[in-house]
């Protein structure tokens, strides 16, 4: 299966031309966001021990980016390349495949987990890139239940829809499957920046790879990435609260 390749939905040029506009849109948002950044509290207290950039700042930079994507899929993917949503994976699946991203979304999260503690315990700097980057708890009630929708649904969605749907399956269609997936899931993790979460999203894009490839849906995929974000986000709003125990915290060892 991982030698084959997929059936061709966008030519050599349209699919350049997709990319390209969403590399450009997705750093050229980063770009805005490290900006503030240094402008605000800067680059050692983002990532060290010092204050948290505020909930409003990712508010912003997932809603932005959200909707470049969603538009750069709608006019490039769908729209001009004359294509039904369906070609990005928007189908129901076997039940079966929900299952199986269920178990593997908490399966991945046990082995991040350990994976996690043994960086921190071969390299304690290791700790400190594994910090919440918001202040999680300094928000109104309002912010926090926006961001917290935009984490789990919002973003989950349009990084499918973009990886999965789009990516995947063009690469797919060029070269054989292992290299797609091993190409797309890099570009994945890539773009989440931070060095902790850089290993874990392309790790996480591989299994969630193979999950759509299999089940030809996006909703097994997006369940787990889903279900993924929402326990990352439980663990951090109940850490802020203190009832975290010790053996659910990364960077303790």
């Amino acid at each position: 299966m991982l030698n084959q390749k997929l059936p061709v939905i966008w030519s050599p040029r349209q699919g350049f031309v997709i990319l390209i506009a969403f590399v450009v849109i997705y750093f050229a948002l980063s770009g805005l966001h490290m900006a503030w950044v240094k402008h605000t509290i800067g680059f050692e207290a983002y990532l060290g021990p010092g204050p948290r950039m505020p909930p409003k700042v990712l508010i912003l930079g997932q809603l932005f980016k959200a909707v470049a994507i969603g538009a750069v899929l709608y006019w490039l993917a769908l729209k001009t390349a004359a294509q039904p949503a369906s070609v990005l994976g928007l189908r129901m699946c076997e039940r079966k495949w929900l299952v199986w991203a269920l178990a593997l979304a908490l399966a991945g999260f046990v082995l991040m987990l350990v994976l996690a503690k043994f960086m921190v315990t071969a390299l304690p700097d290791w700790a400190r890139f594994a910090q919440a980057r918001f202040a999680w708890s300094d928000a109104p009630a309002g912010q926090m239940l926006l961001l917290i929708g935009m984490t789990i649904l919002i973003t989950p969605v349009a990084e499918e829809l973009f990886f999965r749907g789009f990516l995947l399956q063009w690469m797919g269609s060029r070269h054989r499957l292992w290299a797609a997936i091993g190409i797309s899931s890099l570009m994945f993790g890539a773009s989440h920046i931070i060095p902790s979460q850089v290993i874990v999203a392309t790790f996480l894009a591989m299994g969630m790879s193979l999950l759509f490839l299999a089940s030809r849906s996006i909703l097994p995929s997006l369940i787990w990435h889903i279900v993924n974000n929402a326990i990352g986000v439980g663990m951090s709003l109940a850490a802020n609260a203190g009832l975290l125990p010790s053996w659910l915290m990364p960077t303790a060892g």
